[in-house]
């Protein structure tokens, strides 16, 4: 069952997009991107506390005292994150929200290892978010991890990590992540949308185009809507029997992914009269 709060579900996009910011870019003097951290920053024990107090903050109402502990927390750096994972909490009245707001700014590409030793914790809101996390990176040195995470009980955890996976083209993720977004686009999406693109090929798109010729209507909807990430413009001709279908759900999902595929953005909420007309409109383009 996905546990994640209408909270953390309200802020997923922004997370998202603070996820995929890059690595600040390089000088002319740099040979490449900063290495990828071994262990994390020590910090002093006065610190430590220093941590547990602040995050304690959380706990309070006043937002100030939030904004004022975030700000704090980040200036000790990367150091606090272990910390700061032994506090994410499973029970209704947890602090996850602002404690994965901090995580979110002061972790990046060079923490990824360090984060995938804590993959298996038996938190279920800490697993979620670091997989979560890792999938958005597209690292391939992160597969072996992600796949791991594919078979996670929790059912939205197994979702981010086979999405990971996915993205880094092992074509065996893309199975549940089709069953997966099917039941819960409204959630996903936009992350989908952030993370799969990662993909887009030749390649991927045969995948996905194979997985669906012969489906059930539902599954032909939630097919196409991951071939906006994974399909290329070049096949887009595939797209015409889809656009004739009688089975709306099918015709408003092709739509849309022609629509993304030349650079337009998906309408999720197409009438059925709005589809038949965007559908005409693009079998003649196509």
């Amino acid at each position: 069952m996905n546990r994640t709060s209408p909270t953390c579900r309200t802020a997923a996009l922004a997370w998202a997009l603070a996820w995929l910011a890059p690595i600040p870019a390089q000088t002319d003097g740099d040979a490449g991107p900063p290495p990828k951290l071994e262990q994390w920053p020590e910090l002093k024990d006065a610190d430590k506390e220093r941590v547990l107090a602040l995050a304690g903050q959380f706990k309070k109402a006043d937002q100030a005292l939030h904004a004022a502990a975030s700000r704090q927390l980040l200036e000790l750096g990367a150091g606090a994150a272990p910390l700061l994972f032994q506090q994410v909490s499973d029970r209704a009245d947890n602090t996850n929200a602002p404690l994965f707001a901090v995580l979110d700014t002061m972790l990046d590409r060079r923490h990824a290892a360090l984060m995938a030793r804590e993959v298996k914790k038996p938190r279920v809101e800490l697993r979620r978010y670091l997989v979560q996390r890792l999938c958005a990176f597209t690292d391939r040195d992160l597969l072996p991890v992600l796949q791991s995470a594919s078979k996670d009980k929790d059912e939205a955890t197994a979702f981010y990590g086979a999405l990971g996976a996915l993205a880094l083209k092992d074509r065996d993720a893309l199975a549940p992540v089709l069953a997966y977004s099917k039941t819960h686009w409204q959630e996903v999406g936009a992350f989908v949308g952030t993370v799969l693109p990662a993909a887009r090929s030749t390649e991927a798109g045969e995948w996905a185009w194979e997985a669906i010729a012969k489906a059930a209507p539902t599954d032909q909807m939630a097919g196409l809507r991951l071939l906006r990430s994974l399909a290329t413009k070049d096949q887009a001709l595939l797209l015409r029997r889809y656009l004739e279908a009688s089975d709306h759900t099918v015709k408003r999902e092709a739509v849309n992914t022609a629509r993304v595929l030349h650079g337009e953005a998906p309408q999720e909420n197409l009438t059925v009269f709005q589809a038949i007309e965007q559908a005409k409109q693009w079998l003649q383009k196509l």
